[in-house]
Parts: structure tokens; sequence; C-alpha cells
């Protein structure tokens, strides 16, 4: 910020609001979230009727108020009146008009108080039903719709707003600021500074006789409305300001690449910028998206407000020993360097940012470019935990320099260290920018410090979502091996470890069945163990053909129907209701395209209380990826507990949810003391992606927000761009069946489940080519393929001419250091479902082939890998004429399970080796510590059904070799099928 600059911020900060608008807001928000669990009053009959309630009845008794008090308190307004009321207020001048033409004065909102900040309702209430008798004082839900109101046609007539259009429009506002920020006082000091510079700016430009469309950002647009709410002190403060009363424009709605919202907004941004020196994107104060699909329309009614998140823990979750980790989304923008050495050309420079201490969230970093020598006003948005340093390197394109240059790998420049804590502990202002002197290196250590201005900005801290994998344990020992089946299912415990990312164990989990003491009936329970229990304890039991829950009146029956709503089965606790629907709702909802709005191998719990009637979501399982996302610590238990007999049911449609479910039978269950091996499915991830838009009454910046994710669809990385993020090309081919899901991103982190979509990424996030080549049968998308040494820049992928459809999902990824890939995805002529993933690197799971090759079957769902410490692959899938559903699993490594080869030869009739019958599902594993295999598999001719697994290890009894050999006919199952 220049002098200039600075005296423009000064001058505007001068700028007088007659009403202190920081505790206005937060009384505003709290009003908002009441009229918003009274969704009837935005459209329907009872919103009809509330219109008729505000002109007939509201208006009249304000303006009597305003000329003589009718009450020795103040005047209290019913909810239903006070919130057409505010929609009124909202276009001031229309306001005005219609007061001056009904009353011959503006309406004041002096010595009146709204219903939910009231002390006390009876005086009102007395002074109502004596001007209205037969009318309530409040409408409710249940109220009928149809009652006559007294009317006074003077009135109501004279009032020619469009009230239904206007609460419609408003109706989503309260979706865009109901988030933690706008309730923290050190962010709406902020807002409030930040609305004064753009009143300024509406002040210069008119000035200058300039009719500009200014668009506010939605901290900006809150203390905006803030401020309309209180008419009078609003029109005085306009009249000193501008000399007229300024216009709030919330007609203009179109988001789109230059339209109105766009362009105005991109003009406000610069125009801001200009001026005072300071960003105008912020973290927190921009647009989130369009709301989620509602599962209900219809309240559940509740008749106490109580604490709906508080719950005793019972004696089982006092064994849970939670890992609690916060979250912030923070926006970083580079915008200025200088001291740059003369002999490196201004646009050959960018910056890397990486995290110094081990991050939740933040993988690898991004790159960032810097505003004034590129002209890219790009930011970059991400979510981390509030802990550790931001370490920031300035790199050196060496192409700049010609192809004469002797290496095309980027150099450092200098690097500076930031601290997150700084920014985002409790005394910070949630933002800052400056000028940080950087540390140069290598050949420029001698050269006079380089400096660079770093904006950035911080929401308020929360709690994360508890995400959680699931590990499947079976002991193994050669005695137990070479067991029949039928006796290793009645003595061998298997158990289902959830898992946090960091690999620490929360909780175990099996069905077992016993003898009751009668010796009789059996007794089916699921039980858990924890280090803490050392013994194991029930979670539920198993009768009269449902789960009943331990510590609750909850319970899972079988055969469930979904209701009306979708819901197909309710778990009732103290004052909430728990719903469960099939797919991904509300919060964890993908907006990618509609036809991957709902992921059926999903399970999402909605939550219905007093606080919210139309549910919120709390927690959510996949259960192709096989993890869980909890957002509330209450719900952790009894959600892992349902998970996993979601995952123990029989049918992939889900149509039955718990019949089927796997029994080990056991008098008692050991604790982890035997040599396991373990498959470790979990992480998944969603990614939504969105046009960077801003402000509710017109706010939009060009490009997409791209926020991509690496764990449960919680956004890890967001590339921001207000005039970047093209799309040179992307969709689908000719003939594709449609839903494969353009400029969507989606990232899978550990079984490569993509579930929609393409990654947009690079420099600028432009997404060079994706989607689905003509074709395609439609849903395959879901394919991510990625190139590049650092950035993931989109080279090709998605599914080749005449893909069947339905879900291929390949992924293929090479690079190496952030998942990046040349090709992959199925061959034409795939008949979808194969599921394939490839990856090969250095650090994170990185591919060179796979998939499956033309006329694959589908159904194959090869995974291959090769790596040192994070299970990857050299090669795999199953080779040209697999008839599917082969499975194969092949890993090599030195830490956790890793192979060499495997999968299906040509000809495959699903399962392994050439020529095998199908179905045999191998698994090969080689390595040191943790069981292990170099070979396994059936090899040519088998008939499919054998199942072998083969381990070999130094340290762990591992096999060298195991399976069936050539000719082995389908099915066999006395010792063929063991582990060896």
């Amino acid at each position: 910020m220049d002098a200039e600059q600075e005296s423009r911020w000064a001058a505007a900060q001068a700028i007088g609001v007659g009403e202190d608008l920081v505790p206005a807001a937060l009384r505003h928000l709290e009003f908002l979230a009441a009229v918003d669990r009274r969704r009837w009053l935005y459209e329907g009959p009872l919103l009809h009727r509330a219109i008729r309630r505000y002109k007939a009845c509201w208006l009249p008794l304000l303006a009597k108020h305003n000329e003589a008090a009718v009450a020795d308190e103040p005047l209290v307004v019913p909810l239903d009146c006070e919130w057409i009321w505010h929609c009124h207020r909202l276009n001031p001048t229309r306001y005005v008009k219609d007061c001056k033409r009904l009353y011959g004065r503006m309406l004041d909102s002096k010595n009146v108080r709204s219903s939910i900040h009231a002390k006390s309702k009876d005086q009102s209430e007395k002074v109502w039903t004596e001007l209205y008798p037969g009318e309530p004082f409040e409408l409710e839900y249940t109220s009928p719709s149809d009652d006559s109101v007294y009317v006074d046609d003077g009135t109501a007539g004279g009032i020619s707003y469009d009230l239904i259009s206007a609460v419609k429009r408003q109706s989503t506002f309260v979706y865009q600021v109901g988030t933690p920020n706008m309730h923290d006082r050190r962010f709406l000091e902020d807002a409030l500074a930040r609305y004064k510079g753009f009143l300024y700016l509406i002040k210069m430009n008119q000035e200058k006789g300039m009719n500009l469309f200014r668009v506010p950002t939605y901290d900006v647009d809150l203390m905006w409305h803030t401020h309309q709410l209180n008419s009078v002190a609003y029109c005085n403060d306009m009249l000193c300001l501008l000399g007229k009363v300024l216009e709030h424009d919330d007609t203009d709605d179109d988001r789109a690449e230059g339209k109105k919202l766009d362009t105005g907004f991109s003009g406000t941004t610069e125009q801001f910028e200009n001026s005072f020196g300071v960003r105008y994107w912020k973290a927190g104060a921009m647009y989130r998206g369009s709301l989620p699909s509602p599962v209900t329309s219809i309240p559940q009614i509740f008749s106490t407000s109580e604490d709906d998140s508080v719950s005793g823990a019972d004696k089982a979750e006092k064994h849970l020993t939670i890992l609690e980790t916060t979250v912030v989304e923070l926006h970083l923008q580079i915008v200025d360097i200088k001291n740059l050495p003369s002999s490196i050309p201004e646009k050959s420079v960018y910056v890397w940012f990486t995290k110094t201490k081990p991050d939740a969230f933040i993988r690898d970093g991004g790159r960032l470019d810097i505003f004034t020598k590129t002209g890219k006003s790009i930011g970059a948005g991400f979510q981390c935990e509030p802990t550790g340093d931001l370490i920031l390197t300035v790199m050196i394109d060496q192409a700049y320099f010609g192809a004469s240059s002797s290496s095309k790998k980027p150099e450092p420049l200098g690097k500076v260290s930031i601290s997150v804590e700084e920014l985002t502990q409790h005394d910070s202002k949630l933002s800052f920018e400056r000028w940080f002197e950087l540390k140069t290196c290598g050949a420029y250590a001698g050269s006079p410090p380089v400096s660079l201005r770093v904006a950035a900005s911080c929401t308020v801290a929360r709690q994360a979502p508890h995400v959680l994998g699931m590990v499947n344990v079976k002991p193994c020992s050669l005695k137990a091996c070479l067991l029949p089946h039928y006796i290793k299912d009645q003595n061998m415990s298997s158990w289902t470890r959830f898992v946090y990312d960091c690999g620490t164990e929360l909780i175990r989990l099996q069905i077992r069945e016993h003898k009751a003491k009668s010796g009789m009936d059996h007794i089916r329970e699921l039980v858990g163990v924890t280090k803490s229990s050392k013994q194991p304890f029930q979670l539920a039991e198993f009768t009269e053909n449902k789960w009943s829950f331990n510590n609750s009146n909850s319970s899972i029956t079988l055969d469930l129907k979904p209701s009306k709503d979708g819901c197909i089965n309710e778990l009732k606790y103290d004052n909430k209701l728990i719903k469960l629907y099939r797919g991904r709702r509300l919060a964890y909802e993908l907006k990618c395209c509609s036809q991957h709005a709902e992921d059926t191998a999903a399970v999402t719990a909605v939550k219905f209380s007093a606080e919210h009637p139309y549910g919120k979501a709390v927690a959510l399982v996949d259960t192709e990826s096989e993890f869980i996302s909890v957002d509330e610590d209450w719900f952790l238990l009894p959600w892992i507990a349902i998970s996993f007999l979601f995952l123990n049911s029989i049918g992939k449609d889900g149509a039955k949810l718990i019949e089927g479910a796997m029994v080990q039978k056991a008098e008692t269950v050991e604790t982890d003391t035997t040599v396991v091996s373990q498959t470790v499915k979990g992480g998944a991830a969603g990614a939504t992606a969105g046009s960077a838009q801003c402000g509710a009454c017109g706010t939009a910046g060009g490009g997409d927000m791209v926020m991509a994710s690496d764990k449960a669809g919680h956004a890890s990385s967001v590339i921001a761009s207000a005039k970047v993020a093209d799309s040179k090309c992307g969709g689908c081919g000719s003939g594709c069946g449609g839903g494969c899901g353009v400029s969507v991103v989606t990232m899978s982190y550990k079984n490569g489940h993509a579930s929609c979509g393409i990654v947009a990424g690079g420099e600028n996030g432009h997404i060079e080519s994706t989607g689905c080549g003509s074709g395609c049968g439609s849903s395959c998308g879901g394919n991510m393929v990625i190139e590049s040494s650092k950035e993931g820049k989109t080279k090709s992928g998605g599914c080749g001419s005449g893909c069947g459809g339905g879900g291929c999902g390949s992924m293929a990824i090479e690079g190496s250091k952030a998942g990046i890939a040349k090709s992959s995805g199925c061959g034409s002529g795939c008949g979808g479902g194969c599921s394939g993933m490839v990856v090969e690197g250095s650090k994170n799971g990185h591919a060179k082939s796979g998939g499956c090759g033309s006329g694959c079957g589908g159904g194959c769902g090869g995974m291959l890998i090769e790596h040192s410490k994070t299970s990857c692959t050299k090669s795999s899938g199953c080779g040209s004429g697999c008839g599917g559903g082969c499975g194969s699993m092949v890993m090599e490594g030195s830490k956790t399970g890793f192979a060499k080869s495997g999968g299906c030869g040509s000809g495959c009739g699903g399962g392994c080796g050439s020529g095998c019958g199908g179905g045999c599902g191998a698994m090969v594993i080689e390595g040191s510590k943790i069981g292990f295999a170099k070979s396994g598999g059936c090899g040519a001719g088998c008939g499919g059904g054998c199942g072998a697994m083969v381990m070999e290890g130094s340290k762990t009894i591992h096999a060298k070799s195991g399976g069936c050999g050539s000719g082995c006919g389908a099915g066999c199952d006395s010792g063929c099928g063991g582990m060896v």
C-alpha cells in the first residue's frame, strides 16, 4: 500500500455509518438462521399468508407505533412479518416509495424488536389481538393457510414491489453467510472496513461520472444488508455520502462468464486492489456454490430445543482415543517480487509453496504465479491444519533461457518461511499482506536479498471431520492356512480395523455368534475392542430380524424399504433423529453433474433436531472405498458400527443392509497378538469444481475454483482464478451417453475411486483434454489422468472409443512428486467396470501403465502398484480379452505389502493366468516385514475359484509360492484354496 493508497483507505474508513454494524450483523445472522428453520416461509401458501399479514397487519401497526408508541416496551414483530419486512427493506428505494405512498413517510425500525430477541411479547400480542381479533400473533407451520386475514385493500394494493420474487432471491443468502467465519468478530470488523472501502469506490466512480456495476463479496454484502435493515440510518448515511439512496440490485443471478455479474466482479476486484493496495479475494468471503439439494421439504418438529450435539458417553465410547484435528481454509496470493537479479527474466520466476510440518490436508503443495509479473491474479485456496510454517520457494523456469540451456529443471532462487499459527491464532486479524525477504540459495546465495510480497487470509479454525479407513485383518499361520474352508470359518477370528490416515487404530469390530446359556439358541452380536479396553465389548445384538444398538433405542432392520423422502432407516436418540439416505447428501453432495449427484456406493447420515429441522449431514460411509467421515464426536462410535454392518451386507445393490453378514464363531476374541496380513481399503475423495464467484447480490469471478481432495471429499487444494483457469477443451466426444462430468475434479487417495470428472491442473488450472471418446456409454467419468513433474497437468484420459460405460474409473498417474500420468483408461471395446489403477513413482503412488486391454469384459478391478513405501506397481491388469472378475492385486515393496506381477494374461476368462477360467482372485505379495510374496496366482489353464494367497518374508511366516498349477480345475476347495 503506497502513500496514495493509504490516503484513500483512510478516507474510506472515515465514512460515517449510523449504526454499529458488527453486533447488528450478528443479530442479522441469528434471524436468518431462525427463518431457515421455517422454510415454509420461502414458498407456498404460508408465504402468501405471511405477505398478506405483513401488508394488512404489520405495516399499519408499525405506522401507528411510529406516530406514538402503542406499548410501554419495544414493539415485537411476528417472525413471518419480519421476514417479509426484511426482504422489502433490502430494496431501499422501493421501500421508501411504498412507505411514502401509503403513510406519507418512511417507516422506521426504531423501538422495534425481533421476536427471536425480545424478552417479552406480552404487550405486543395484546395490541395485535385488539387490532386483529382472530388472527394469531405468530404464524406456525401447522397454521392453516386459507384463513381469512383482515385486509385493508388500500394498504395491500399500495405495495407494488414483487415480494414473492424478493423472498426467493433472499432465501439462498443464509447458505452463503451461514459459516463460522461470519460469526467471528475479527472477521466482521474487517468486513466492515472492506464495506466502507466498497462504498468509497462507488463514491469515487460517481464523482468521475462513471456508472459502474460494483459487486460485493459475501462479507461485504452481509454488512450492506445489515446497514439497509436500519432504513432511516441507511438513507441518511447514503444521502450524506452520495446525495442519493444507493440502490441494492439483487436481481442478477447469472454467473456465466462475460455476463453482468462476472464482468462486474472482475472490475470491482481490479479497482479495489488498485485503489487500496489490498486483496479483494478473501478466504471465507467467496461464493460457496449452489445450495445442496434438500432431503425433505417437511420439517421435523421437536418439543425441546436443548443442545442436540451433547450426548453422555457410554462405557464403550470411553474406551475410544479420538484424534482431534482442526482445519482452516487459507487463501494465498503472491502479489509482487522486487530486487530480482537483472540476469533473471521476470516472467521466468514463480513460487512453489509447501508446508514444513506434516499435514493431514496438504501433501506436495503447489505452484503460484506472481501477479505483477504475469498479470494473472491467481491465488491458491486450500485447507490445512493451523500449525507449522508455509515454505515459499521462488523457482526459476529454465525454459525461458532458450533451447541452449543445459538443464530444463527449475532452479530455486531463495525461500522464506511464514508461520501459519501467526495467521490463525486467536488475536490475529485472519489476514495479512506484506513483504518478506528471501533467503537466497545456490548460485544466488551472495546476491542482494530478494523480497516477496505475499497476501494471505484464512477462515476461523474448526474441528475437522473424523476420516477413517477400514482394514481387514486376518490372523495367519501355517496351521490355520492349511485348514479346510469350513474349519477356518469357524475358528479363525477376522476383524475390521478403523484406522486414521496417520495409521493410528481407533477400534476394531467383528460379528460373532455363540450359544446362549440355555444351549439351544445362538446369540449373534457385534463386538468391538480397543487397546484401552483390552477385552471385547458388545455394541449391538441381532434379534427379531434387526440389529439393536446398546445404550440407545435405535436399530437397523432387514429388508429396508425407502420412505417417500428416500430414507432407508431411522435411528432415534434424545432430542434428535438420524435418518440414513443412499448417496451423498447435503454437505457431502457432489455437484459435478446431475448424473453423479447421487453416489450409490455411499450412505449419508442426516441429523434432524430442533436446530436442524430439515436435516444436517453428520456422517458418510463409502462402501466402495471403505472409508467413513464423521462430523460430530458423539456419533463416531454409532456410525462405525453402522458402517461395519453396511459393509457386511449381501448384494452389491445394497437392497438388504444386514442379511448375510459374515459371522465368525468364537467363544473368546484374541487381541492383536498374531501375525496378520492386511489389505487396506480406504481413503476416497470427492472434489468440487464450481465457478469462482462471489457475492449474493451479484458476485462472480471468472474461471473455475478447483478444489481437489485426497481423503473424504474434503477440499485439500484449490486453484482459484478471477480470469484464468480456462478450459481449452473438455467434455465428451460424439456419442457419449452423458454424465461423464466435465471440468470436475475428483481425486482418490488410496484406492483410486474417482467418482466423476477430471483434474484441471498445471500452472493455471487449464484443462487440455478430458472426457470420454466418441461412443462412450456414459457414466465412465471418474477417470483421472495427470502428467507433469510437479503441477499435475492433464494431457489425456478417459475411455477410448467404444467404452461400454458403467464405471471403468481407471486412474493412471506418472511422475516424481505429485500424482502424474501419461496414459490410462480402458482400451477401445472395454466392457466397463474394470476400475483398474496403475501407479508408479517415488513418493506417492504413480504409474506407467495399467487398466484393461482392448476387449476386456469388465469387472476385473485389477490394481497394480510398485514403490518402496506406498503400495505401488509396475504392471498388472488384464490382458486383451479378459473376461472380467479377476480382481487380482499385485504389489512389490519393502514395508507394506507390494508385488512384482499379477493379474490376468491375454485371454483370461476372469482370474489369474492365461486361460484361467475365472474367479481365482489371487493375491501375490513380496517383502521383508509384513507377509509378502514373490509369485502366486494360477497358472495357465486354471479353472478358476482357487483363491490362493502366497507370501514370503524374513520375519513373519511367509510363503515363496502357492496357488494352483497349470490345469487346476475350477473351485478346488480341498486345500488348494488355502494360504501358504
